[in-house]
Order: C-alpha cells, then sequence, then structure tokens
C-alpha cells in the first residue's frame, strides 16, 4: 500500500511546492504571463486548475515511482525523475489533455514546451524529493 500511497501524496505535494512554485517564480521574473496557483476552474470539473493538477500530478508519481523503480534501498535516480517530470507530463499536458479540453497545439510551441518543461521538471524533482523523505529509514516491503 505503501508503494501507492507515498509516491501519490508525494506528487500531489510536488505539484504544489515545485511545479506551482516555478510558474510563480517564471511570471515574478517577467518570463510568462501565467502565473502559479491558478483558480480558474478545470473544466469539466469545475475545480481550481492547480487542484486539478496537483491530483493529476499524484497519479502520474505513483507511475514515475513504479518506472524508476524509487525505493529506500535503491540509488535516487535524480535525473531520470527530472527528465521523466520534464518529457513525459509536458507531452501528455500539451498532446492529451489539452486537446481533450479543446486546445489544439499550433503555432510556435518552443515557448509554451520550455515553459512545460521547466515546471514539470521541477515536478519530477520535487516529487522524488518528497518520496525520498517519506521513505527514510523505511526498509523494503
Amino acid at each position: 500500500m505503501q508503494k501507492i500511497i507515498l509516491p501519490f501524496v508525494s506528487g500531489f505535494l510536488a505539484a504544489l511546492f515545485f511545479h506551482e512554485a516555478t510558474l510563480a517564480l517564471l511570471h515574478a521574473a517577467g518570463l510568462i504571463d501565467a502565473n502559479g496557483f491558478s483558480t480558474t476552474p478545470f473544466q469539466p470539473l469545475g475545480i481550481p486548475e492547480f487542484i486539478a493538477n496537483a491530483i493529476w500530478s499524484a497519479v502520474w508519481a505513483v507511475l514515475m515511482a513504479w518506472l524508476l523503480r524509487v525505493s529506500p534501498e535503491r540509488v535516487a535516480p535524480w535525473i531520470q525523475s527530472f527528465v521523466f517530470g520534464g518529457i513525459v507530463l509536458t507531452a501528455a499536458s500539451t498532446f492529451v489533455v489539452d486537446p481533450v479540453r479543446g486546445i489544439w497545439p499550433s503555432g510556435n510551441m518552443l515557448p509554451r514546451l520550455a515553459v512545460g518543461f521547466a515546471a514539470n521538471a521541477m515536478w519530477g524533482w520535487g516529487a522524488l524529493v518528497f518520496m525520498r523523505a517519506f521513505m527514510a529509514g523505511q526498509e523494503e516491503d
């Protein structure tokens, strides 16, 4: 059970503390217009976007923990988590989630993909930070 719950909680927290904070910092630096912790309703659910993002991030963290074999005895896959977040989450958002919401990829995608990669890569790294913190001192079940 801990192999699902700990990564789920880690992904949720990483979305709030790493992903959204990265967006807020990019906004504060004047690099992007959107800012972190968007309360715009996420359609079709109607919940704030940052909460919907945190829930989906939690699900992705379970997959990341399984794929990268995150466990207390193994060396932490820092680079792999950074790349997983940056590439997989950005691709899923751009080419799956947004088209379902009616937002189609078009025009110059590089700025959007760069911001997505930065925020999602920080999420991947942050999720691993929380996973390792929660798993500290535990034995493999």
